[in-house]
């Protein structure tokens, strides 16, 4: 493993918990909404992060996939 695939690897996973944090705080600050634009009720979003066998071996294979 080069140093290229090392530094593409670290990328992706700051880039999967940039996602997740990204989720956490949009959670946050809706704690105390009860509806959302569409007249619904607010529910909270999550991140699963789930192995991609299909990628190339110099890919992280852990991408994140955020569920509502």
């Amino acid at each position: 493993m080069g140093i290229f695939s090392s530094i593409n690897i670290a990328a992706s996973g700051l880039s999967a918990q940039r996602t997740r944090l990204d989720v956490i705080s949009d959670n946050i600050a809706n704690v105390d909404t009860t509806r959302t634009p569409e007249g619904g009720p607010f529910r909270r979003s999550r991140v699963v992060f789930r192995p991609r066998v299909e990628q190339p071996y110099w890919r992280s294979p852990f991408l994140p996939e955020t569920m509502d």
